[in-house]
């Protein structure tokens, strides 16, 4: 093909048809500018194929990862709200309280008391997404928003939980000066046995620095729950708008 323009272009300059020459010149430089623009947008189609891939990928990953950050969450705030519960029965608890007398129920109410759990989200899709730049091939400003944003809240939440979990470990002294680690822990595995020393709930309850203990751990767990409600309410939505993303590119 190239031979043949080739060719002519040579008849045409020998011949002296000038006006003919330059038409030919125009139609020639016509055909590279289509096959260029041809060329380019083949390529473009070829890119968009491949970044809508990325976005797919990225967008099902995403779904997985804060699905199963929603189970953990559920988890902790399950156990979260144990606390609460048993932290405002041993506050009211008085010394003839027949629970007192009962070594089962008060190992678990005091087991109950101590649970620490914490959230600790997955975040590894997330960090590809926003290393790899792939996040940006998200159309949804509000969720690429809310998903750059996702760590911060977080973190804001985690300060909540660590200051319960200091609050926890300050206590420890309080709790084993009357009741046997074995006691409690024993709900946990049948393997610990009985301990062979009594434990002191009437006691513990009347010591000043045990209530101590209970007010700011009710306190400090009801302001954690209440931040993880607003971190679960986050993720939903950032799950939702995920679906939708995946729904308008099928």
């Amino acid at each position: 093909m190239i031979s043949i323009f080739r060719k002519l272009r040579k008849d045409l300059i020998e011949s002296n048809k000038t006006k003919r020459y330059i038409k030919y010149g125009i139609g020639e430089i016509l055909l590279v500018v289509i096959g260029i623009l041809i060329a380019l947008q083949v390529n473009n189609w070829n890119e968009n194929r491949k970044s809508e891939k990325r976005k797919t990928a990225l967008l099902y990953a995403l779904k997985s990862e804060f699905e199963l950050n929603l189970v953990q969450l559920d988890s902790v705030l399950l156990y979260d709200k144990k606390v609460i519960e048993s932290s405002y029965k041993a506050l009211k608890l008085q010394p003839t309280d027949p629970l007192l007398q009962n070594r089962d129920s008060m190992r678990w109410l005091i087991q109950n008391t101590s649970w620490i759990w914490t959230f600790d989200p997955q975040n590894g899709a997330l960090r590809s997404g926003m290393s790899s730049g792939d996040i940006n091939l998200i159309e949804n400003d509000t969720l690429v928003n809310m998903l750059f944003s996702w760590q911060d809240l977080v973190a804001d939440a985690k300060e909540n939980e660590d200051r319960t979990l200091m609050t926890r470990l300050e206590a420890k002294p309080v709790i084993g000066a009357y009741v046997r680690n074995v006691d409690y822990r024993g709900t946990e595995s049948k393997i610990l046995g009985e301990s062979k020393f009594e434990s002191d709930y009437i006691g513990l309850i009347n010591d000043p620095l045990f209530e101590d203990y209970i007010s700011d751990r009710l306190t400090r767990t009801s302001e954690a729950v209440k931040e993880l409600g607003m971190v679960r309410k986050y993720n939903l939505q950032i799950i939702k708008m995920v679906d939708e993303e995946l729904r308008s590119g099928n």
